[in-house]
């Protein structure tokens, strides 16, 4: 989505799109025994961290100024592994907070006007089952009689 987004967009400045390196068994490894915690517990957190320290090392070596992530679930709690992951990278993170001044909503009509999907969990097969789970809960709520 972000590199058809980065097509689309008319930028002032050019964009290039760098994607990262998914390694599923050190994934597996941070989550084991996190596994049925909720999305957007410790499990996540520690997620975060694995892909922002992947991120920043990849900033690091292509010689960048900053890295950043779009992720934006949590923005205080991203903002701190940011900047405490680029000190470590030497590469800077900015703090940034776009749920604010209806970023949210902003980002709801961008996507709608660049066609853009809209994940309704993190990623993860863990918050999959989860949101799989909720939604099987809410339909059968919904079809019972009154």
């Amino acid at each position: 989505e972000q590199q058809e987004l980065i097509s689309k967009m008319d930028l002032k400045n050019p964009v290039s799109f760098l994607a990262g390196e998914y390694d599923q068994e050190k994934f597996y490894e941070m989550a084991e025994g996190m596994e049925h915690l909720r999305e957007g517990g410790a499990r996540c957190m520690k997620c975060y961290e694995l892909r922002l320290a992947e991120t920043a090392r990849r900033a690091a070596e292509g010689g960048f100024d900053y890295f950043t992530t779009t992720l934006s679930i949590s923005p205080l709690k991203l903002n701190e592994i940011g900047v405490r992951i680029g000190r470590e990278a030497g590469v800077e993170y900015p703090v940034s907070d776009f749920k604010k001044k209806n970023g949210y909503k902003r980002s709801v009509e961008l996507s709608e006007e660049y066609g853009l999907y809209r994940q309704d969990y993190c990623g993860c097969e863990f918050s999959l089952a989860e949101r799989r789970a909720q939604s099987a809960a809410e339909s059968a709520g919904s079809r019972r009689e009154p």
